[in-house]
């Protein structure tokens, strides 16, 4: 194949060109986003029991539907929450699971389960959650001085409709957003004086209040759809309702155009708002929908009224921006660094250009494959390629290296240099291409959350392995020979390097000699280096400095809107003074975080450039110390979250705990609280269970009931006409439509004493008092009852301090749970947790096979059991390096840097088959043991310190960690550099005494048969 290249250089020319021009469209085309794209197949179940209590919701709703969801195939977890009225389960399924077929089976067992419901309650709703798509924006559009009425005006009828027609935009959410409504106020106390009931509103304004077809005329020429139009036009209309012959709605209440109850909203910087949340379609680029989203906006600004604006206080595109960018630095001054290495070794300007010119070919190439393949430019896959850097440079090397040496040494032309020095290391390039290849394929298969983000690294990686390999026997051997005409000029440095390889041809004959020394110092390596394994402190995902963070806060149970409201602005009070601080929104109330009630929040903050400030870890824990001081308020300071799906909670530690019984439950939540609360390392001590609700339980007297001619379905109606919220029809205005609502007096409702007013009337027309035929009762009780895989549960969440481990945590957590919990309650990591037990055991799987499978491909190339176990036996030189650079930098062990342990053993075994190819080469040509290390020494020292100096330096932009998203790649170069630091002196000395030892081994079994 190479032959084919050197003679044909036009036809390679035109091949290269081809792989640039190709890669750049696609490059112009990929979408670029944060992360790849995973999927987590989740279904959620809605079902509304108006006026049910969460024990009754509970029993007779969300046990019945989990009952029937729980025989389908392929479920990780089943999570519900039974509120006031509502019942919530969300059905999370393995991430091989087909969404589309998850969806229809519980759609199906819902319909099973329905004919077992309770009467009055409304069809659950089932529905795919996409949590593959997180929102790229949010907007607050607020103001001081336009009223609430004129910014859900503006935010709903006409800039969220012009954000959804932009190419790209998938979904605009409304958050802290109130709809206008029709409000019908009723003074209950009027009414009871003129002996009329709520019903009889009710009945009067549904029977005087609609519009319906009124069947047609079938002329002989023409016919005629008739059309009734009964419906009130505006308020005044409504009030004229009669309710009786003499008795208007007017005279005993009032109709109103307005807005919704304030049970949520959105502030932004202390000022009203209204919150548009962007989420973009699948498979679209992230940054291009954002900067269209934003030109809109900019749009809107320049024509809303005065006083009102619209400000960004979430970017996931500036993010992801600055990660590329990042990237793409890294990796021009990773290959500016290894063309100055290459130049130094080899002193010709020219042969340095050639292994230059093979990295855009490669990474080009690379680019149109995850193109053509549905894959994005993220993270994952920039991390990838910036890898990719040093290997493509090796393989470059090796031939250019190889070439140079046939026209120095034995003065052959550059053609048949070219030929003679690519034959001569194509087969070691072949054996260690493969070797760096079959590391990484178990990555690929991996399941879990890591495989789904790993797996595109890997496969992006494996593709550019082997790429560089197809350049590396093409492009390099015939850009050498047509560009290259003499060998480069002596300089100091390689003359220099003569003096240090005539050293190290000294040091490795007296290695020779002294055996039992070098394994001796490679053992102590060894052994060092798994204790530094146990010392490294562990972790999921280290902290991505993203200059973003949220704020969770909640009042106590049963605290009322203008409380939470009152401890919100202290909370706004806290973010405002923090000198870091660049911007933040916040949303409270009904609706954040998929809470049904009142007392709890949520911030957005954003930070000001990182070159400003401390890292984000430190504005987080400045933040938490502050928020503290303020009383009666929980409060969570939390990562926005590299992973995981949208709307979790983003804590470094979740454990969920399940029991049969709900009140021993409240115990052990209570004992967890303050037995890690006071613990060194944690922070944000929490859990979900919430069971001291105040409530007023009305109690039937169903005696009296029957007497007095009354049901139960009257006295429920007629409390959640006053005290909740009746949606009777629809009101509309122009070409809108808006519900109509009839309710109480506001003054009579904040009033608890009024429930002792109430009336109904009997089938005899009489009023009957409500205290007549129930008894009231102030009691607590559960505000949201939770259960996990169909057992009553509690979630307990902690974030870490710098100083705590997750895994010491973990262990930590775990041994107290074991201790305190009793017979019949068990605990399940979840959350990150979770993640990080699986993904560590598939990593350690991952690992294990790639050693089996290099040991295998090198058995086969090789076709000898004895030369791959020598291989092999220097991976474990490189531990002491790899982890003891770790601990050096305080870096944890986490997942990208396990993943720079797999990369680490390719290199090593890459380097390791270079030397020992040659030496089984040399003594096929007849060569002695001895003699055949000595000049595999000779030949290979060069080639094999290039490329390893060439992928420290490709790979050192990124070990130091400066730019945006550098946290994710930081680890895993800092694994590579350290392993080759160590691994590598010690493998160039410890591989030639295996090799000769298990020779001679060998020649003394021969001639013992």
């Amino acid at each position: 194949m190479y032959k084919f290249f050197i003679a044909r250089p036009v036809t390679s020319w035109m091949f290269m060109i081809s792989f640039i021009l190709l890669g750049l469209y696609s490059l112009r085309n990929i979408p670029i986003d944060r992360l790849p794209d995973v999927d987590f197949p989740t279904v959620s179940i809605t079902t509304t029991y108006p006026g049910a209590d969460p024990n009754v919701v509970d029993v007779n709703v969300t046990r019945v539907i989990e009952d029937q969801i729980s025989t389908i195939s392929g479920i990780e977890a089943i999570t519900s929450q039974s509120f006031s009225g509502i019942s919530r389960i969300t059905i999370s399924f393995s991430l091989e699971k087909d969404i589309d077929v998850a969806a229809q089976e519980v759609r199906d067992a819902v319909q099973r389960a329905m004919k077992d419901l309770p009467k009055g309650v409304d069809p659950p709703v089932v529905r795919k959650v996409d949590t593959s798509l997180a929102p790229i924006l949010a907007i607050l559009l607020h103001s001081k001085t336009a009223d609430y009425q004129t910014l859900a005006y503006w935010a709903d009828k006409v800039i969220k409709r012009d954000f959804e027609r932009i190419d790209g935009v998938g979904q605009v959410d409304l958050g802290g957003f109130r709809d206008n409504v029709m409000w019908v106020r009723i003074d209950p106390q009027k009414l009871y004086s003129r002996n009329l009931s709520i019903q009889d509103v009710i009945d009067a304004i549904a029977k005087n209040n609609l519009e319906a077809p009124a069947g047609a005329i079938y002329g002989k020429e023409r016919e005629y759809i008739i059309r009734f139009y009964g419906k009130a036009k505006d308020a005044k209309e409504l009030e004229e309702i009669a309710i009786t012959p003499n008795l208007r709605l007017r005279d005993v209440g009032y109709a109103e155009f307005g807005e919704d109850e304030k049970r949520g909203m959105a502030r932004f910087m202390g000022e009203q708002a209204v919150a548009l949340i962007i989420y973009k379609q699948s498979k679209t680029n992230t940054v291009a929908t954002a900067e269209k989203v934003k030109q809109r906006m900019e749009y809107w600004n320049r024509q809303l009224p005065p006083g009102m604006r619209m400000d960004i206080t979430f970017d996931s595109s500036v993010f992801v921006k600055d990660s590329v960018r990042a990237a793409i630095e890294e990796i021009i001054i990773g290959s500016l660094l290894t063309a100055v290495v290459v130049y130094f070794f080899l002193g010709s300007l020219r042969l340095t250009l050639v292994p230059i010119f093979a990295i855009p070919i490669t990474l080009l190439g690379t680019v149109f494959f995850l193109y053509q393949t549905g894959q994005s430019l993220n993270t994952f896959t920039l991390l990838a390629l910036a890898v990719a850097v040093g290997i493509v440079i090796d393989d470059a090397i090796v031939v250019l290296e190889s070439i140079y040496r046939r026209r120095k040494e034995e003065g052959l032309s550059p053609m048949e240099s070219a030929i003679k020095g690519t034959r001569v290391v194509v087969f070691a390039l072949l054996a260690s291409t493969a070797s760096l290849v079959i590391v990484f394929i178990p990555i690929v298969f991996l399941k879990g959350v890591v495989g789904k983000l790993f797996g595109s690294f890997a496969l992006t990686l494996i593709v550019a392995i082997a790429l560089s390999y197809l350049v590396a026997i093409s492009f390099t051997p015939m850009a050498v020979a047509r560009l290259v005409d003499k060998v480069g000029e002596e300089n100091p440095f390689t003359r220099a390097y003569a003096r240090f390889e005539a050293f190290f041809d000294k040091l490795l004959r007296w290695s020779l000699e002294h055996k039992l020394v070098v394994v001796g110092l490679s053992l102590v390596s060894v052994l060092v280096g798994f204790q530094f394994l146990r010392m490294v402190k562990k972790e999921f995902f280290p902290l991505v400095d993203e200059g973003r963070f949220l704020v969770r806060f909640e009042t106590p149970v049963g605290s009322s809107f203008e409380y939470t409201e009152q401890k919100t602005k202290e909370v706004e009070e806290v973010i405002r003074k923090n000198p870091y601080v660049d911007r933040f929104g916040l949303a409270m109330g009904q609706g954040v975080a998929g809470r049904p009630t009142v007392n709890g929040g949520l911030a957005f903050v954003y930070l000001v450039d990182r070159s400003k400030r401390p890292h984000q870890r430190e504005v987080m824990e400045m933040m938490r110390r502050e928020l503290a001081k303020i009383k009666d308020i929980r409060v969570s300071v939390e990562s926005a979250g590299i992973i995981g799906p949208a709307g979790g909670r983003q804590v470094d530690l979740q454990y969920v705990i399940k029991g049969p019984d709900i009140e021993e439950l409240q115990r052990i939540s209570e004992r967890l609280i303050a037995e890690f609360r006071g613990k060194p390392g944690y922070r944000d001590i929490d859990t979900d269970l919430r069971l001291n609700e105040p409530q007023l339980r009305v109690k039937v007297n169903r005696e009296k009931l029957a007497d007095l001619g009354l049901s139960v379905e009257q006295i429920s109606n007629t409390l959640n006409v006053l005290f909740g919220k009746f949606q009777l029809g629809t009101y509309e205005l122009g070409s809108e439509s808006y519900k109509l609502y009839v309710k109480a007096f506001p003054e009579f409702v904040q009033n608890i004493e009024n429930l002792k007013k109430v009336y109904l009337k009997n089938f005899r027309g009489e009023l009957v008092p409500l205290t007549e035929v129930v008894e009231i009762q102030e009691t607590t009780g559960y505000q949201v009852l939770n259960r996990y895989n169909r057992q009553y549960s509690f979630s307990f969440f902690a974030n870490l301090s710098g100083e705590k481990s997750l895994a010491d945590a973990v262990a930590e957590l775990e041994e107290w749970l074991r201790a305190n919990l009793p017979p019949g309650y068990t605990f399940e990591a979840t959350g990150q947790a979770k993640e990080f037990a699986r993904s560590f055991q598939g990593l350690g799987f991952a690992l294990i096979f790639a050693l089996v499978g290099v040991y295998m491909v090198l058995a086969s190339l090789f076709e000898s059991y004895r030369h791959p176990f020598t291989v092999l036996v220097m991976v474990p030189l490189a531990v002491m390096g790899a982890f003891g650079l770790l601990i050096l930098t305080n870096t944890s062990l986490s997942v990208p840097s396990y993943f720079g342990v797999i990369l680490l053993v390719g290199i090593i075994v890459r380097d390791a088959v270079l030397f020992i190819e040659r030496i089984i080469q040399l003594r096929e040509e007849g060569l002695q043991t001895r003699e055949a290390i000595l000049q595999a020494r000779k030949e290979r020292l060069r080639p094999i310190l290039m490329t390893t100096i060439t992928i420290v330096f490709a790979l050192l932009p990124v070990a130091l960690g400066l730019t945006a998203g550098a946290e994710l790649r930081k680890p895993l170069a800092l694994v590579v550099i350290g392993g080759i630091f160590t691994g590598l002196p010690l493998s160039l000395f410890l591989l030639p005494i295996l090799y000769e030892t298990f020779d001679s081994i060998k020649l003394r079994k021969k001639e013992n048969l």
